[in-house]
């Protein structure tokens, strides 16, 4: 019984190292909009909208540039950012923008995912250009 119990935590243990290390390797962090908007401030910084075209012409973020993740040449057009600068990156809800902030991030970029995408930013009340 007693073995069982100590290989029970054991197991526990590792599978909790496991759940941490995968999380630091994502290689980004997430933040709110307001803190998003913060950073946008600084000039070493790159807005980079990960939507499509026609999600593009519904409005923006503010001189954020885009590149659409599900293009075929996404990794491409991604790796001609300057690597000295970092990235703020978005999407529609955020899920997208997880994504190519992984993508991202395994090339050397140092990267910002907006929480909630650009939905979250227009809830709260923030600024989008057409």
């Amino acid at each position: 019984m007693k073995t069982k119990t100590i290989s029970t935590l054991v197991s526990a243990f590792i599978a909790g190292l496991m759940f941490v290390a995968c999380a630091q390797n994502a290689g980004f962090k997430t933040v709110s909009p307001q803190e998003f908007q913060k950073l946008m401030a600084d000039k070493n910084t790159i807005v980079l909208d990960v939507r499509t075209a026609e999600e593009v012409s519904e409005g923006k973020i503010p001189n954020a540039i885009n590149i659409d993740f599900y293009s075929n040449t996404f990794e491409q057009q991604a790796s001609k950012l300057d690597k000295n600068k970092t990235i703020l990156v978005y999407c529609r809800s955020g899920r997208r923008s997880a994504g190519a902030a992984e993508v991202l991030a395994q090339k050397g970029y140092k990267v910002i995912n907006l929480d909630g995408g650009i939905t979250n930013w227009q809830a709260q009340g923030l600024p989008v250009s057409k």
